[in-house]
């Protein structure tokens, strides 16, 4: 089953360690929209639309990957049987090493009616 098949018509609520909040919706095979709900940079958008690519890698667990048209990079693992998420982002930055900032966060989802 696909991610999309999973959730559609559902919203799943993500919300890391990190203090970083979102809802996600998969509105099709390959693209999602997402809605930050708490800590965003300054001057980026609380919301967008984007283009992804998911691979289930268990029962009930997928990998979720995306590129923002910022250059921001999602790696997300998405654990709907334990109720967790984990994700691996990146972007560039001309200060860090190899030109891209990172951050790696782990969390809990939740699926929303």
């Amino acid at each position: 089953m696909s991610i999309y098949e999973k959730t559609k018509g559902k919203r799943v609520d993500v919300d890391y360690e990190t203090g970083y909040h979102f809802i996600i919706e998969y509105l099709s095979e390959d693209e999602l929209a997402w809605t930050a709900l708490s800590k965003t940079v300054e001057g980026a958008p609380d919301h967008e639309t984007e283009p992804y690519s998911s691979l289930e890698i268990g029962e009930d667990r997928y990998m979720v990957n995306w590129i923002e048209e910022s250059g921001l990079v999602v790696s997300q693992v998405a654990d709907f049987a334990q109720g967790k998420v984990y994700a691996f982002m990146t972007w560039p930055d001309n200060a860090a090493r190899g030109k891209r900032a990172q951050l790696l966060h782990k969390g809990t989802l939740t699926v929303l009616d």
